[in-house]
């Protein structure tokens, strides 16, 4: 009974879904793993195909949808992994402790599971001792943001297998993490500064007030489609400090080509993201 045939109509209009809820381009070449993917959940459901289409149209909150994109999204990275960021990060809050600022709070946004954040906080402490202080002296916090619930909640955890803390310096894994038996967790001492959030790319504007004087947002606006990643950028501006420091993984041609008009296949829902230039600011 459901056995039945996923077509091309029903992959694109789960695509479609993707794109006008999340802001989501899916590549058509992923199309066969989608249909794929659909096929096993009407059998995990036992439901029909026009039940769970329903089911997929009524879901403002997009949980099936996220579910898949979860599957899909690229293996998660490991800390550090643009180090030319976080030494442009460390270099700012060296200036500005230096110059006698004592709050901070940045943002990366579409963390995924947590590793670019724990990067930021690992920075911070870095910088805050090179400078002659401790903890209790700097109040500072940082907002890790995605659209995946299961991601969040693997991110709050703060455990790590080997692989994602490939690039972590030893004296930062001996100091911060506590070893498990498939890899390291690390400690509540650089939990605390780290608040785990479910946040939409695609649905400006942001709910932080700011100013904020850090955005890391190059997951967050890799998979959007263009026209969801221009009002993503322009409302992480908006909330942006003055001197503050916004690193989004694209070269200033492709930023500029974000304002093409020509460029914008918001309706069509199926295209892949941008490729990035890794390391730029």
């Amino acid at each position: 009974m459901f056995d039945e045939v996923v077509s091309v109509e029903v992959v694109r209009h789960f695509c479609h879904i993707a794109g006008r809820r999340l802001g989501v381009g899916i590549d058509p070449k992923v199309e066969a793993l989608i249909a794929g993917r659909v096929a096993k959940r009407l059998k995990v459901l036992q439901v029909p195909l026009d039940e769970y289409l329903a089911r997929l149209d009524s879901d403002e909150t997009c949980e099936e949808v996220v579910g898949f994109l979860d599957v899909m999204r690229p293996r998660a990275g490991h800390f550090f992994a643009r180090w030319s960021e976080h030494a442009q990060l460390h270099a700012r809050l060296r200036r500005w402790l230096s110059a006698g600022r004592r709050r901070f709070r940045v943002w990366t946004a579409g963390c995924g599971t947590g590793e670019e954040a724990f990067a930021m906080a690992l920075t911070f402490r870095n910088a805050i001792e090179a400078a002659g202080l401790t903890d209790t002296e700097v109040d500072w916090k940082i907002l890790a943001s995605d659209f995946s619930p299961r991601a969040i909640e693997r991110g709050r955890a703060g455990k790590f297998d080997e692989q994602q803390l490939v690039g972590l310096p030893e004296a930062m894994r001996v100091r911060f993490f506590r070893e498990t038996g498939e890899g390291a967790e690390i400690v509540d001492e650089i939990k605390s500064h780290v608040i785990f959030r479910k946040l939409n790319l695609a649905q400006p504007p942001f709910p932080m007030t700011g100013p904020l004087d850090a955005i890391f947002c190059h997951e967050g606006l890799s998979p959007l489609l263009p026209k969801a990643r221009r009002r993503a950028l322009e409302a992480a501006k908006l909330i942006l400090a003055d001197d503050g420091l916004l690193c989004t993984g694209y070269d200033e041609e492709t930023l500029q080509s974000m304002d093409n008009p020509e460029e914008d296949l918001w309706n069509e829902g199926l295209l892949a993201a941008t490729p990035r230039s890794p390391g730029h600011c």
